[in-house]
C-alpha cells in the first residue's frame, strides 16, 4: 500500500517500515516523521500510524494516518477508538453466526463429555432447550412454556429417548402420547410436521429418519431464529448421539446385525453391489480351504554358517613377541607353509652364551681328563651336558620359531598383520586353518523349535553372499550345547551338505530352513502363539 506523494519520500519510508511491522499479534504501530511536501514546506514532526484489524471472512485490511502535531496520548486513545468503532460495524453482522457458532461448539463439547449416549442426550436437551428459551424471552428462564423432547426412531418407530428438565417420563401420560403422535407423523413424511403447540423435527441418514425433536411450543410459539437453532443443533448432535447409541448396544446384538447384513447382501441379488459380497464370500471360503484343509511343508528356520568339515590350530610355541606375518585370514595356505614368525634375537644371545658355557665346560674335562682327576673330571661332564641340553633346548626353539601350516585349507582367523611386536604366550591360538575340500552346515536352532529337529531331516539354505540361490543339506547331528545368537537362546545342529559343493569359504553365513513335517498353514502360522499361551497358561494358573 503506497503512501501518498505529496507528503514526501520520508513519510513513505517510514509507511513501507510500519507495514512491514505491524500484523495480527501487533495491531499498532507507531512512528515519528519530520514531513516535508513537494511545495517545499516542511520540517514539522508528524505521527505516522499504521492499525491491522479483520473485517469478517478472513479479511484483513491495515489503515494509516499521519497525525501532524500536537500530540498526545488523548488523540492516539481518540484515534485507537475510532478505528475499532470502525471495525465492530464493519464486522457486526458476522457478529451473530459467530455467537452461534460458538454456543453450538459449546453444546457439542458439553455433550461428548458425558459418560453415555442417554447422559449425553439429557444434557443436549436441557442445555438446547435453554438456549431456545433464551432465544425466544432475551433472558434466561424467562419462557418456561418450552420443552423439548427427543425420541430415538427403531426399525421405523419412534420411541421415547430423554426431554428437557425431565429425569423420567410416564410413557402413558397424555404430553407423551401426543408428542410420540407427532413424532409419527414425522417419521412418515420425513419432513417437519407443525400443529397447534407443536413441532417436530425429523434428524435423517440415508433417506430415513433416525432421530425425531419434538418441541412443545410455548403461548408465543416459536419463531424461525428458534427453529433455525434447534435445526443447527440437531443436525450437529444427532449423528454422534446415533453412533455412542449404536456403539453401546451389547457385543451380541452387534455380530446379529453383521451377520443378518451379510446374510442379506449374500441372498439378494437385484443390485450389482452383491456381487462383491458374493466374491468375497468365495474367496473367504477357498481361503479358508487353504488355510485348514491342504498341508504344506513345515520349516524351522535357524541361523547358520559354513564351517570347514576339518579344522586345525596354529598355536604360540611358546613364550615371545611377533616378529613377522605372512598369511592372513581368507588365504589359502599349503601345509607346511610359513605363516609367522617369532622374534628369536634374544634366544640367539641365549645359544652364544650356553655354547660359551659348553665350550667351558669342554675345556675343563680335558684338562680333568688330562690330570686324572676324576672328582673334576666328573663334575666337568655335568656341566658340559647341562649347557647341551640348554642348547639343545634353544635349538628347538629356534626351528619351531616359524609357525607353520598344519594342513592344506583356508585360514578361518587370525589376523596379526597390525600387531607386529605384540607378546605372545605359549598356546596362544595364533590361526585356525580350515579343510576347504569338504564343508559341515552349522546352526543355531532356537530352544522353542528344538525338539522338531531330528538326525535325517532334509532342508535347505540360502547364504547371505547368494541370496538367489539355495543349497540342500540333511541334519547329522543335534547336540546338547546351547549357546546364545543374537539375544536368542538355542542349541546347535550340525548338517551335511548335499549334493556339489560351489566356492565357499568357511565363516560364511545365512539362514537354514528345516522340513520337520506337515501341516496346515494356520497350524503353522499359529505355533508359536499357541506356544507362548501354553506357557504363560501353565506359569499362572498351575
Amino acid at each position: 500500500m503506497p503512501f501518498p506523494a505529496e507528503l514526501g519520500s520520508d513519510v513513505a519510508a517510514v509507511w513501507t517500515n510500519l507495514l512491514a511491522r505491524v500484523n495480527a499479534e501487533q495491531g499498532v504501530a507507531l512512528e515519528r516523521c519530520n514531513v516535508t511536501t513537494v511545495q517545499g514546506k516542511g520540517g514539522v514532526p508528524h505521527l505516522v500510524m499504521a492499525a491491522h484489524f479483520g473485517y469478517g471472512q478472513g479479511q484483513t485490511a491495515v489503515v494509516g494516518l499521519c497525525l501532524p502535531p500536537p500530540h498526545s496520548e488523548r488523540t492516539v486513545r481518540a484515534v485507537l477508538l475510532a478505528l475499532a468503532s470502525l471495525q465492530w460495524s464493519l464486522t457486526e453482522h458476522h457478529h451473530t453466526a459467530l455467537l452461534q457458532t460458538a454456543r453450538l461448539l459449546e453444546v457439542l463439547g458439553h455433550v461428548a463429555s458425558q459418560e453415555g449416549a442417554h447422559a449425553a442426550a439429557q444434557e443436549w436437551v436441557n442445555r438446547t432447550a435453554v438456549w431456545a428459551r433464551e432465544c425466544l424471552a432475551g433472558t434466561p428462564g424467562e419462557n418456561a412454556g418450552l420443552g423439548l423432547a427427543l425420541f430415538e426412531v427403531r426399525y421405523g418407530r419412534p420411541r421415547w429417548w430423554v426431554g428437557s428438565d425431565t429425569a423420567w417420563a410416564q410413557k402413558a401420560a397424555p404430553a407423551v402420547l401426543e408428542a410420540t403422535e407427532q413424532a409419527s407423523r414425522a417419521v412418515a413424511s420425513l419432513d417437519e410436521v407443525h400443529a397447534a403447540g407443536w413441532c417436530a423435527v425429523p434428524a435423517l441418514a440415508q433417506g430415513r429418519a433416525t432421530a425425531v425433536l419434538v418441541v412443545r411450543q410455548g403461548e408465543g410459539g416459536s419463531s424461525d431464529e428458534v427453529l433455525r437453532v434447534l435445526r443447527s443443533s440437531l443436525s450437529l448432535v444427532e449423528p454422534l448421539l446415533r453412533e455412542w447409541r449404536l456403539a453401546e448396544r451389547p457385543l451380541w446384538h452387534h455380530g446379529w446385525d453383521a451377520s443378518v447384513h451379510a446374510v442379506r447382501q449374500l441372498t439378494r441379488a437385484e443390485e450389482h453391489g452383491h456381487l462383491r459380497w458374493k466374491l468375497g464370500a468365495a474367496a473367504a471360503l477357498l481361503s479358508a480351504v487353504v488355510l485348514l484343509a491342504i498341508p504344506f511343508d513345515e520349516r524351522v528356520s535357524a541361523p547358520l554358517s559354513i564351517e570347514g568339515q576339518t579344522r586345525q590350530l596354529a598355536t604360540a610355541p611358546f613364550d615371545g613377541f611377533v616378529a613377522e606375518v605372512f598369511a592372513r585370514p581368507g588365504e589359502r595356505v599349503q601345509r607346511g607353509q610359513q605363516l609367522l614368525a617369532l622374534e628369536t634375537r634374544e634366544l640367539k644371545v641365549e645359544k652364544a652364551k650356553h655354547l660359551s658355557d659348553h665350550e667351558q665346560a669342554a675345556g675343563k674335562l680335558r684338562q680333568a681328563m688330562a690330570e686324572h682327576d676324576a672328582a673334576a673330571a666328573a663334575l666337568a661332564s655335568a656341566q658340559v651336558q647341562q649347557a647341551q641340553a640348554q642348547l639343545d633346548l634353544i635349538e628347538n626353539k629356534l626351528a619351531r620359531a616359524v609357525v607353520l601350516a598344519p594342513l592344506d585349507g583356508l585360514v578361518v582367523s587370525g589376523d596379526w598383520a597390525q600387531q607386529i611386536g605384540a607378546p605372545l604366550e605359549v598356546g596362544k591360538q595364533l590361526f585356525e586353518i580350515a579343510a576347504v575340500d569338504r564343508y559341515r552346515v552349522a546352526l543355531h536352532v532356537a530352544d522353542s523349535d528344538i525338539a522338531r529337529v531330528r538326525p535325517g531331516q532334509a532342508g535347505e539354505l540360502r547364504l547371505a553372499g547368494s541370496p538367489h540361490r539355495s543349497y540342500p543339506f540333511r541334519v547329522s547331528l543335534v547336540t546338547a550345547t546351547a549357546s546364545v545368537h543374537e539375544g536368542a537362546n538355542g542349541f546347535r545342529v550340525e548338517a551335511d551338505w548335499q549334493g556339489p559343493v560351489p566356492s565357499l569359504s568357511p565363516g560364511m553365513q545365512g539362514v537354514g530352513k528345516v522340513t520337520v513335517g506337515r501341516a496346515n498353514l494356520m497350524t503353522i502360522w499359529m505355533r508359536s502363539s499357541i506356544d507362548w499361551l501354553r506357557m504363560k497358561w501353565w506359569t499362572w494358573w498351575w
